[in-house]
């Protein structure tokens, strides 16, 4: 399972019932509270997770380690990079 490939989260957010731009806002006060190198677990129910994450990432500099959808749920995996 791709799960097992991961490392353990540093801290999890859920934004759950949430739809964007709301768990992108929410990854970017998280990720702001965070160490370099840590790992942010986004939990999410909407789609649009699985392109946003990617293209946020992108444009922060931030390492997306991947997006996984479970049944109606994505979790999304984020290594906060340093500047």
């Amino acid at each position: 399972m791709i799960t097992d490939t991961l490392p353990s989260p540093d801290l999890t957010i859920d934004t759950s019932g949430r739809f964007c731009p709301f768990p992108i806002v929410e990854a970017a006060k998280a990720v702001r509270t965070m160490g370099e190198g840590s790992v942010l677990l986004v939990i999410a129910t909407d789609p649009g997770i699985a392109l946003d994450m990617p293209m946020w990432c992108q444009a922060t500099r931030h390492e997306h380690l991947a997006t996984l959808r479970e049944g109606s749920t994505f979790r999304s995996y984020v290594r906060k990079r340093g500047r």
